[in-house]
């Protein structure tokens, strides 16, 4: 609480504070220091610009005048506001007293946090979408070498049989190297050593699988 004669000062630090928390906050954020002794034009000192205020415009609302801010015992914090066009902020008062204890003044703080929410409610649909949604193929790609690529081609290829490597048969083997041949696998040099290692299969075996697919 303060004198009479202190409020220009104390008046003066909130226009400094108000600057620095906009300054550190940013443009999503306006501060604005009422003296409520004069509703007409009440506003002191504003920093930011949500609302389109400016110094000496009245107070925002008749919450503020003399007769209705008697019913605050306490700072009124994190409440929703709404300007006339229809901009909702987030906003906080903190009131300034005179030494007998009556609300002379206010620091009101107004946040815009409609780009966040913009931001939450796309973030929600594209995660509703991507729960309902069926996925999507997965394919393993980017090879750094030959050796990458092969391999790359065989575990492809395996996928699509739906077995694992080791429970493949004879005739899945034979298939399997007949769609790698199909696609070009085996003009890669080191494809028949990489391939019949990964199948389990010995070189002369792979080569008969290629003759037998090749005569087909």
């Amino acid at each position: 609480m303060f004198e009479e004669h202190q409020l220009p000062q104390v008046f003066a630090l909130l226009a400094r504070i108000a600057k620095a928390v906009v300054s550190t906050v940013g443009s999503n954020c306006e501060v604005v220091i009422h003296d409520l002794r004069h509703p007409e034009h009440s506003v002191v000192a504003i920093s930011g610009n949500l609302t389109g205020r400016s110094i000496g415009a009245p107070v925002p609302d008749p919450e503020l005048l003399p007769e209705n801010v008697v019913r605050f015992s306490d700072d009124d914090l994190c409440y929703n506001t709404r300007t006339p066009n229809g901009k909702q902020f987030f906003s906080s008062t903190v009131w300034v007293r005179d030494a007998t204890g009556q609300i002379v003044g206010a620091l009101c703080i107004n946040m815009d946090f409609s780009n966040i929410q913009q931001a939450r409610d796309l973030l929600n649909r594209l995660l509703a979408s991507s729960e309902v949604s069926s996925p999507q193929r997965e394919l393993e790609t980017f090879a750094t070498s030959p050796e990458d690529f092969i391999l790359i081609a065989l575990r492809d290829a395996v996928k699509e049989l739906g077995k694992p490597i080791h429970h493949l048969e004879r005739q899945d083997k034979v298939g399997l190297v007949q769609t790698l041949d199909k696609a070009g696998v085996f003009s890669f040099r080191q494809a028949v050593d990489i391939i019949s290692q990964e199948l389990g299969i010995s070189r002369s075996s792979l080569y008969n699988y290629l003759k037998d697919v090749r005569s087909s």
